[in-house]
């Protein structure tokens, strides 16, 4: 049964999350890679040591360095994956080119908890498009498709109370996308817990 996480920015909803599924000592896989093309990746570090502060341990995954064997191989030893938050289309097209959406949706699928945060989140809906809006596309230039991995049918709108981009931007994505996505809008202190069938919305 799929179990999802998807945080908009806060982890406050984290550890009833992967407590319950993973136990209070879980190892957990943190794939920065959203962010590795800013030379300012200070949000990365907050969800790392917030990870730690909580009781968990985490293990890094530079899956833009690793060959796909050792990735496989490496989700073997978790109990968790956690894919922090920077530049979604960035995200998408590592994941792709490296084959770690093809070896993540199978662990997902089996079972394994998954959690992510902003560019973590939306990357797991069926199309990141309308993310252009809040992460610039052209940061990703190889990337051909905005399919995005297709978890849920649903694309993951973070930070919709505009502390980061401000209420205008999400204000014109509602209104130039609504009519061709499901928007799911999430605020910065918000996240959308899936098990299995069941999607609410929880405090974070």
């Amino acid at each position: 049964m799929t179990e999802m996480l998807l945080l908009s920015r806060w982890l406050g909803a984290v550890p009833a999350f992967l407590t319950a599924r993973a136990g209070p000592d879980a190892r957990v896989g943190f794939v920065p890679t959203a962010s590795s093309i800013y030379a300012d990746r200070a949000w990365v570090d907050v969800d790392r040591s917030t990870l730690r502060d909580q009781g968990f341990t985490t293990v890094e995954l530079d899956i833009e360095s690793m060959p796909a064997s050792e990735l496989s191989v490496s989700l073997d030893d978790l109990d968790a994956v956690f894919v922090s938050g920077g530049n979604v289309f960035h995200l998408l097209a590592a994941m792709r080119d490296t084959g770690f959406a093809d070896i993540l949706t199978r662990r997902v699928r089996a079972g394994l908890p998954y959690l992510g945060a902003s560019a973590g989140a939306c990357v797991v809906g069926p199309d990141i498009e309308p993310l252009g809006m809040l992460d610039d596309p052209a940061e990703a230039p190889g990337l051909v498709s905005t399919t995005g991995l297709g978890w849920i049918d649903e694309v993951v709108v973070p930070h919709a109370d505009g502390i980061v981009s401000g209420l205008a931007v999400v204000d014109e994505l509602r209104t130039r996308f609504a009519d061709r996505f499901a928007l799911r809008f999430l605020d910065d202190d918000q996240a959308l817990l899936v098990s299995g069938a069941s999607v609410s919305v929880v405090s974070s």
